[in-house]
């Protein structure tokens, strides 16, 4: 089991009013389309940050098609989520498995016992809460594909949110559709504090118009036209620091596609992204997972290895300055 003290904190949605943060550093592995790699990308980090150290939670949030005991070289748990809100006696932490790496803990969301992925609204606020009050160095959130609310929401909760995608044209326009929806389900959360739901109704309604084709019109036209307020909103959307990594790129021009992708996010949102990582395509990580063992345990001298090591040392080193600030 993965003990850790328990401590009560205010609901989810309170502490985000009341800027507070959650006991550990999270890190949201999402995207818009399945496929992309999510599930790799979520395991190699919490792999590398474990051996690094820190005390890591992998948590299978993927609840309809949750693979990650495979990914690593892992049978079906006994316990995970599913058991965790069949019971409301259960704590998170309780199903919390140890993995085959030192530091390394996994909860897992697949099980032979309960197969429903229907969350009622309940249950969604227990499991974001409980994520909330987990204490450890890191944890790290593999999310399920598309834009759900509780997909978005425990995007938006974490303080490092990483965005998958690969070069192909399809990837990258659900990447796009992810971010907007992220976006928007962060304005939502905010605008009855700012007072500003009536205003951004009557502005969506008349977005044409008006001249509002991308999420950063709609922070501009806010601001120009209910300074105040707008003021407010553009510094909560400019927290909604986002990271890029692009996954499987199998060309140079591939890979060039990541800066230009980041600087039409810049542009097109409003609000920071930057480029996390460039992972090449390499077939050894299918060939791993036949095998049940994770690509970095079987190609440590691989290229993918180096390049997914420097995507866990930036998020190490963030933790470290966020730690010491």
């Amino acid at each position: 089991m993965f003990n850790v003290t328990e401590k009560k904190h205010k609901p989810e949605y309170i502490v985000q009013r009341g800027h507070r943060e959650p006991a550990s550093r999270l890190i949201a592995v999402g995207g818009g389309k399945g496929g992309v790699g999510k599930s790799f990308i979520s395991s190699s980090l919490a792999i590398f940050l474990s051996q690094m150290g820190y005390k890591t939670v992998l948590i299978d949030l993927d609840l309809g098609g949750a693979n990650l005991h495979t990914y690593l070289g892992q049978g079906l748990p006994d316990v995970g989520i599913n058991e965790f809100l069949a019971n409301p006696d259960l704590k998170l932490e309780q199903v919390a498995q140890k993995t085959l790496f030192k530091n390394l803990f996994l909860i897992s969301g697949a099980s032979e016992n309960y197969d429903s992925v229907e969350l009622s609204n309940v249950q969604k606020s227990r499991l974001m809460s409980e994520i909330f009050k987990m204490k450890a160095d890191f944890i790290v959130l593999d999310l399920s594909a598309g834009t759900h609310a509780l997909t978005l929401d425990l995007f938006l909760m974490a303080q490092e949110k990483i965005v998958v995608m690969t070069p192909e044209p399809v990837s990258i326009e659900n990447a796009y559709r992810f971010i907007k929806s992220c976006f928007y389900r962060r304005i939502r959360r905010f605008e009855y504090q700012l007072n500003l739901q009536e205003e951004l109704k009557e502005i969506m309604r008349n977005r044409k118009r008006i001249g509002i084709r991308t999420p950063g019109d709609l922070l501009h036209y806010v601001h120009s036209n209910y300074p105040e307020a707008g003021s407010d909103l553009s510094d909560l959307m400019q927290k909604l620091s986002l990271n890029i990594v692009l996954n499987q790129g199998r060309t140079q021009n591939d890979m060039k596609l990541a800066p230009s992708i980041r600087s039409v996010c810049n542009k097109y949102f409003g609000i920071h992204c930057e480029l996390l990582g460039e992972i090449e395509y390499d077939n050894a990580v299918w060939q791993s997972l036949r095998q049940k063992k994770h690509l970095l345990v079987e190609s440590p001298h691989s290229r993918l290895y180096t390049q997914l090591m420097k995507v866990a040392r930036q998020l190490a080193k963030r933790h470290k300055r966020q730690a010491a600030a």
